[in-house]
C-alpha cells in the first residue's frame, strides 16, 4: 500500500512511497479510460470512505496504527510515529484527486497531479499546414465511432444514440486528422503501393459444383484490362477472387469496380496474426436496419429461426453497408482500410460495452484475398498502400459540402442533454465547433484541390456566427461580450474549448488569399469571417478568468446561469484548453493569454494560486 506524510511542523503535504513493490495496484491508480471529447454531466461527491474491498496493505516503517477522522468527522485507518502521520493514497487519490505510476526501474513511485500531460504547439502556425497535433489523433478507433461508412467514407458515431448517426465534429476531426499526416508525410515521403490483379492468372474462380464463375477478361477503352465476373451472389459463394499482398503494412485496398445490380458485392478475407481467426469483411448493398456494420446470420435448418454465423472453424464474418459512390451501372473507386474495417466489425457486438473496443495495429493482421460476387466489371489492378490519408481528407470535404444545410451548417441529429437534462437541444442543433473544423477543413481542401465548392461551403458556414442560440444559431453573449457556442443552450453552457476551437476556424478563413477569385461575395464573407475572429478575441481576454480555479479550469459556465456548482475540467480538458489558448497567444502574440497558459501548466503540476 502507498502511504502519505503530513510534516505537522511546516503544515504542508507531502508524498511518501511506503511500499513500491506493489505494481499493479499502482497501475490501477495511474489507468486513465475517460474520452477526451466527452465531458461529464454532473459532479460526482466525494468519497471518504476507503474501500471496502479487501486491500493489501503494509504499516510504514516504525509507524504504529492509531485512530484518524476525516474532513466529515468519519473513522479513517492511518499511522504515526514521532514526527509523521501516514494515510492511504486510495483515500488520498479520491480526496485530491491524484494519480501515479511505478517507474520504469521498478524502484521509484512517480506522482502525478495530472493523469494528463500538458501538450504546447511546437512551431508558427500554418492555417493550410497540419491542424494543431492533431496528426496524432486517431478517430476511427474511438469507441463511440461506430464505423468509417463504406456509403461515406466518413465516421458514424453511436456517442449519443445507439443508432449510428453522422456527427459533423467527428467527422471534421477525422479530416483534419488525415489532411496533417498527408502534410507531413508529403515531407518524409512514406508513401508506399503494391499492384496486384494485373495479370489476368492471377484471378481465381470458386471450385465447387454450386459456385460457377465465369471470367471475362478484355480491354476496356477508358479503364484499360478489366475483368467480367459473372458469379452466384450468395455471401456463401468465394465468387472470383485475386489473392492479395501479404504485407502487414498493406492494409488499404483500392480498386475501381461496376457493379451492374444490387446483388453485387466484394469481400476481403482477412487473417488475425495472434489467434490465426479468419475474419471476413463483406460490402453488401444493404441498409442494414440502420446499422453500418454487423455481424452476419444464418438461418437454422428450419429456415425459420435467425442466428448470428459463430466463430467456427476459426472464422467470423461481418458485412458493410455499401451503396457506392456512383449509381449501379457507372464505375466507381472503392478505398477502404481493412486495418479500421476489421476492428470496428470486431467491436460491434449486440452487447457491446465500452471496453469491448477493439484497436488494431498494423502487423496486428494480414491481408489473404479479395473476392467479388454478382455481375459486375473490376479494373485489373487492385492497389495495396499503408496509408488512405487524402482519400480520407477528401472524403470529409466533401461530405461537409454535400451536406451543408441552407443556413450553412452542419446539424446534429440527435438530443443532446446537459446538466441532468437542464438544458437540452433537440435534434438539428448546430455547434460553433462543428462550424469551425468544418472551415478549417475546407479551407484547407480548397487551397489542396483548387476547387471553389470548398470556398463557397466555407464562407457560407460563417451565417450561423451571426445567429443567436435562441434562432438556431451558434452566437450568445455573456455579460454584452459575444460567445461562440459549442453547444447552443438557452441559457448558455459557454464550453471553453469549442469557442477556441471556432475562433481557430475563423482565424483560418480570415488568413486565406482570395486575391485571385472574382467574388465579391467571397471576399466580403472573408473580412467578415476577420471581424468575427477578432470579436473572439476581446471575449476571449474578458472572459477567460472566469475558467480559472486557482488550481485548475473550469469546462463551462453553466453554473452561472442554472444555480449550480461548477463544472470542473477534467485533467484531459485542462491540456486542451492550455494547448488551445497556447495556440491562440501564438497567433495574436498576446503576453495576458500566454502567461494565463503559463499559469494553467502550472497548475497540472501542483501550483495553486495564493491565499489572502
Amino acid at each position: 500500500m502507498k502511504c502519505w506524510r503530513w510534516r505537522s511542523n511546516r503544515h504542508r503535504i507531502y508524498l511518501f512511497i511506503a511500499c513500491a513493490s506493489l505494481f499493479l495496484l499502482s497501475k490501477h491508480y495511474s489507468k486513465v479510460t475517460v474520452p477526451i471529447d466527452e465531458e461529464d454531466e454532473e459532479l460526482n461527491p466525494v468519497d471518504l470512505q476507503e474501500n471496502k474491498k479487501e486491500k493489501l496493505e503494509c504499516e510504514p516503517p516504525g509507524a504504529v496504527e492509531t485512530k484518524c477522522t476525516t474532513d466529515n468527522g468519519k473513522p479513517l485507518r492511518c499511522w504515526k510515529d514521532e514526527e509523521e502521520v501516514y494515510f492511504p493514497s486510495s483515500y488520498l487519490k479520491k480526496r485530491f484527486d491524484m494519480t501515479g505510476k511505478l517507474g520504469k526501474d521498478g524502484s521509484t513511485f512517480e506522482l502525478f497531479t495530472s493523469y494528463a500531460k500538458m501538450r504546447t504547439p511546437d512551431k508558427n502556425y500554418d492555417p493550410l499546414g497540419p491542424f494543431g497535433h492533431f496528426s496524432t489523433y486517431s478517430v476511427e478507433t474511438r469507441d463511440r465511432v461506430r464505423c468509417i461508412s463504406a456509403k461515406t467514407y466518413v465516421p458514424m458515431s453511436t456517442q449519443w444514440d445507439p443508432i449510428p448517426y453522422y456527427y459533423p465534429i467527428q467527422i471534421a476531426q477525422y479530416g483534419l486528422q488525415h489532411y496533417s499526416r498527408m502534410k507531413i508525410d508529403s515531407v518524409s515521403n512514406k508513401s508506399e503501393e503494391v499492384l496486384v490483379g494485373v495479370q489476368s492468372k492471377e484471378w481465381k474462380g470458386a471450385a465447387g459444383m454450386h459456385e460457377t464463375t465465369e471470367r471475362l477478361f478484355f480491354n476496356d477503352e477508358e479503364k484499360g484490362k478489366v475483368v467480367n465476373i459473372s458469379a452466384g451472389h450468395a455471401l456463401s459463394n468465394a465468387g472470383a477472387y485475386v489473392y492479395l499482398d501479404k504485407s502487414p503494412d498493406l492494409h488499404v485496398i483500392s480498386f475501381e469496380w461496376k457493379p451492374y445490380d444490387a446483388n453485387s458485392s466484394f469481400t476481403v478475407l482477412a487473417k488475425m496474426k495472434q489467434d490465426d481467426l479468419l475474419v471476413l469483411i463483406n460490402y453488401v448493398f444493404s441498409e442494414g436496419d440502420g446499422k453500418c456494420v454487423w455481424q452476419d446470420e444464418e438461418k437454422s435448418f428450419d429456415d425459420e429461426t435467425i442466428v448470428l454465423k459463430p466463430r467456427k472453424d476459426g472464422q467470423v464474418s461481418y458485412s458493410y453497408s455499401y451503396s457506392g459512390s456512383a449509381p449501379i451501372g457507372n464505375w466507381s473507386t472503392v478505398t477502404r482500410d481493412i486495418l479500421v474495417d476489421v476492428a470496428r466489425a470486431l467491436s460491434s457486438g449486440e452487447n457491446r460495452k465500452k471496453d469491448d473496443n477493439v484497436v488494431l495495429h498494423p502487423g496486428d493482421l494480414r491481408l489473404v484475398s479479395l473476392g467479388f460476387r454478382g455481375q459486375l466489371t473490376v479494373r485489373q489492378q487492385i492497389a495495396q498502400r499503408k496509408e488512405q490519408d487524402f482519400h480520407a481528407f477528401r472524403s470529409s470535404a466533401d461530405w461537409l459540402v454535400e451536406n451543408q444545410d441552407k443556413k450553412g451548417g452542419w446539424s446534429v441529429p440527435v438530443e443532446r442533454s446537459i446538466a441532468d437534462r437542464k438544458l437540452v437541444l433537440p435534434p438539428g442543433w448546430h455547434s460553433a465547433m462543428a462550424q469551425g473544423h468544418g472551415i478549417s477543413v475546407l479551407t484547407r481542401a480548397y487551397n489542396h484541390f483548387q476547387d471553389k465548392k470548398y470556398m463557397s461551403a466555407a464562407v457560407n458556414a460563417l451565417d450561423l456566427f451571426k445567429t443567436n442560440s435562441s434562432e438556431g444559431g451558434v452566437r450568445a453573449e455573456f455579460f454584452g461580450n459575444v460567445w461562440y457556442e459549442e453547444y447552443p443552450t438557452t441559457p448558455g453552457s459557454f464550453v471553453l474549448n469549442g469557442f477556441l476551437y471556432s475562433l481557430i476556424g475563423l482565424y483560418d478563413l480570415s488568413k486565406l488569399d482570395v486575391s485571385g477569385i472574382n467574388d465579391d461575395k467571397i471576399k466580403t464573407k472573408v473580412l467578415e469571417a476577420l471581424e468575427m475572429y477578432s470579436g473572439g478575441i476581446r471575449s476571449l481576454k474578458q472572459l477567460l478568468p472566469l475558467y480559472d480555479t486557482g488550481s485548475g479550469t473550469i469546462y463551462d459556465l453553466r453554473h452561472v446561469a442554472l444555480g449550480t456548482a461548477p463544472n470542473l475540467a477534467r485533467w484531459d480538458y485542462h491540456a486542451v484548453h492550455v494547448y488551445l489558448l497556447k495556440w491562440i497567444a501564438g497567433l495574436e502574440k498576446d503576453e495576458f493569454l500566454n502567461k494565463t497558459a503559463e499559469r494553467w501548466i502550472g497548475y497540472a503540476y501542483g501550483k495553486r494560486a495564493k491565499h489572502n
